[in-house]
């Protein structure tokens, strides 16, 4: 198997200086063969000036322009290096944690104890307010609210900020039984807003009786003479047409199998219904309409034929007993029953009579 090449590094833009050599090839290049120079212009050994020399000059060569394994050379030796010195080996140890129960909690900070607002406090407070001028609408608003109010005070529930212009209940009535106080509730006097009437559908208007003096009087018609030169029109004669024939019934005959036709889509689980539609020479017949009913005239199943002329429902039927007519308006069907009988049913031939 032929291997794939590795990804290369295609987003970075590499100077190229002469050809296809890039700016750090050249550099390689020119380090080792400088390297090499110095070393055979010095007056070290011959021995030691022939081995190193060619060692850096070749050595410069490989790193600019020899790869392997399409990496530079340069990258294999950076690979080597961090292998070497990167530890192979790693030792863990576990650090000592306390239990909780030995851990001293935390007290708590102390919630700041607030303390709650006085109602005498917040209705000044409201009352300092700059106010603004009531309209009629919240007049009789707070006037109506200031009657629920007096109710729950007259029923012994203490009433949140009084105003002033709760009215006062009236004196409570004594009760014959100890501690307990009843007064007298008031009747709710539901106060309407402003400017607001209540719509009233205008009753229907009565028609007026029509006097006897405008009624129609059927009157004869008036015997006109018909003057000689005018000639009656002649009347048309009457056709009678001839009745019309009905038309011819429907067939009703019992289903026939398709032991001949190989099907694909072929039911191999019971009361599946599939088949195929062929004319009255054997011609397959396509975009053939089918309507399966029950025993009770009720239509269960409607498909259509494909262009191969085949047909197949994917649910099965209950047991019973039924019937398929079909309909194509170059074809006559006959109508076919069958029975299903929880077992598997053979593919059906729908033929045409004519």
């Amino acid at each position: 198997m032929q291997q794939h090449p590795i990804p290369q590094n295609v987003t970075t833009y590499k100077f190229r200086l002469v050809g296809n050599m890039t700016l750090k090839q050249f550099l390689e290049l020119a380090s080792g063969g400088v390297i090499a120079w110095l070393i055979f212009s010095s007056n070290l050994n011959f021995l030691i000036k022939w081995t190193l020399g060619p060692i850096f000059g070749i050595l410069g060569f490989a790193l600019a322009f020899i790869p392997f394994e399409n990496r530079p050379l340069d990258q294999w030796i950076l690979n080597f290096i961090k292998a070497v010195y990167s530890p192979t080996q790693f030792i863990w140890k576990p650090a000592p944690k306390p239990l909780d129960i030995f851990t001293p909690s935390k007290p708590k900070p102390a919630q700041p104890k607030t303390s709650s607002a006085q109602p005498q406090k917040l209705e000044e407070y409201l009352q300092s307010l700059p106010q603004t001028p009531t309209t009629a609408f919240e007049k009789a608003e707070s006037k109506y609210l200031s009657h629920i109010t007096n109710l729950f005070g007259a029923l012994g529930a203490k009433v949140p900020f009084p105003k002033k212009s709760i009215p006062q209940p009236k004196t409570p009535i004594s009760s014959p039984i100890k501690g307990v106080r009843v007064r007298k509730l008031m009747h709710p006097q539901m106060c309407l807003l402003p400017h607001i009437t209540v719509y009233k559908t205008p009753p229907e208007p009565k028609l007026a009786a029509i006097p006897d003096a405008f009624k129609k009087i059927p009157t004869k018609p008036k015997a006109t003479a018909t003057p000689a030169a005018v000639k009656p029109k002649p009347k048309k004669p009457i056709v009678i047409k001839p009745p019309t024939t009905p038309p011819p019934s429907i067939p009703i005959t019992n289903v026939s199998f398709a032991k001949d036709v190989i099907i694909p889509q072929a039911s191999q689980k019971p009361n599946l219904i599939s088949g195929i539609t062929l004319d009255k020479a054997g011609k397959i017949i396509p975009n053939a309409i089918l309507e399966i009913k029950d025993s009770g005239n009720h239509p269960v199943r409607a498909l259509k034929s494909n262009k191969l002329g085949q047909f197949f429902i994917a649910t099965p039927l209950t047991d019973g007993i039924y019937a398929i007519s079909s309909e194509h308006p170059d074809h006559r069907f006959a109508i076919m029953k069958f029975e299903a009988k929880n077992e598997v049913i053979p593919p059906l031939k729908i033929q045409a009579i004519n």
